[in-house]
């Protein structure tokens, strides 16, 4: 195993998971790089074992090898009955709602799209049906492989340790109970900030500012900024420098709505040699980091857990929200997709009416 190989195999996925992670931590590239770099040093482990046994080298391979059988030839079958199970799982627990049915309709659709294949290679013999089948596997399959470091780069954004001084730590805001009350996501999301305040302190004696960002809803009796510092003072937590935000309504708000208070507040005029924290649940971090970057305000996230059995629900939610924030790369993508096989389409009618 000589000098092109490391290179290859080992420098390159390390330089180029270390530029993302650090410098572009809300991009799908982060979490494609993190899985190049985790295979390259798995096969290169496995090749430098079989030359001292082979025996080891497969017992150490075979992990691998059942995974990719599993998810070619099982993959699909798991994921919709893990989805109709989980929709079950939901419905009993949480109110009914289109959100709430995302599970069921996506093992729906991977449903759908089995049996369109199915169906497609044993009865049709239409080529262009063929390439129509081909097209639509070809969006299920990319659809799914974002999906998958969608997840990776969102559970790398969520534990990637902070360090240095964190300035502020924005809480970003949702519904409330009754009005007036926070719920209990809302309240994991304060205490995940509260958290990360206590740990700045006590670890490096900094005290970051804190804002609680979220506005008025028109069934609520009072914003959810207040409802979130009531709700700090219930809990008697110490901290210094509390900031609220009360006329954001969605993700987007809140964020520029808090870098104007901070404006404001502080007499700041650019964010950019600030270190700023996003506190919300776990789920829901990456997208609104990704938010965050788009309006050019570089920050991390810290989540808060939330209950297994709302994971998929919420992660399939918010990976929807992440593509809408990206679509314009991806219809590119397919809009290259479908010229090139057009072109090729086009190039095959010639040579067969040659």
């Amino acid at each position: 195993m000589g000098l092109l190989w490391f290179i290859i195999m080992i420098l390159i996925p390390v330089i180029c998971f270390s530029y993302w992670i650090f410098f572009r931590p809300t991009s799908l590239w982060t979490g494609f790089f993190f899985t190049v770099l985790l295979g390259s040093l798995y096969l290169t482990l496995i090749i430098n074992v079989e030359k001292i046994s082979t025996q080891v080298a497969i017992w150490i391979a075979m992990p691998a090898i059942i995974l990719i059988l599993l998810v070619g030839f099982l993959g699909m079958f798991t994921g919709v009955v893990a989805l109709f199970w989980n929709q079950r799982v939901l419905l009993k627990r949480e109110s009914f709602s289109l959100g709430n049915l995302l599970p069921m309709i996506v093992a729906i659709g991977l449903l759908l799209f089995q049996i369109l294949l199915l169906v497609a290679a044993i009865y049709i013999n239409n080529p262009w049906l063929h390439l129509l089948s081909f097209l639509v596997g070809l969006f299920f399959g990319y659809t799914i492989s974002l999906f998958f470091f969608y997840f990776v780069t969102s559970v790398l954004y969520n534990h990637f340790p902070l360090t240095g001084k964190v300035d502020y730590i924005i809480v970003l805001g949702a519904g409330l109970i009754d009005g007036e009350r926070v719920t209990p996501l809302l309240a994991s999301r304060i205490d995940a900030g509260v958290a990360l305040y206590n740990k700045q302190k006590q670890k490096k004696g900094y005290e970051p500012t804190i804002i609680l960002s979220g506005g008025q809803g028109a069934d609520e009796k009072i914003s959810e900024a207040q409802a979130m510092y009531n709700y700090i003072i219930e809990k008697e937590y110490e901290l210094g420098e509390v900031y609220l935000e009360e006329k954001s309504t969605n993700t987007k708000e809140n964020l520029q709505f808090s870098e104007k208070l901070i404006y404001q507040k502080d007499s700041i005029k650019n964010l950019n040699k600030k270190n700023i924290v996003i506190a919300s649940n776990n789920y829901h971090v990456l997208r609104a980091g990704k938010l965050a970057s788009k309006l050019g305000i570089f920050a991390r996230g810290v989540g808060s857990k939330t209950k297994l059995y709302y994971l998929p629900t919420a992660f399939i939610r918010e990976y929807i929200g992440y593509l809408a924030l990206t679509k314009k790369r991806h219809i590119w993508f397919f809009g290259i997709v479908l010229a090139g096989v057009g072109l090729l389409g086009v190039l095959q009618f010639i040579i067969m009416n040659m």
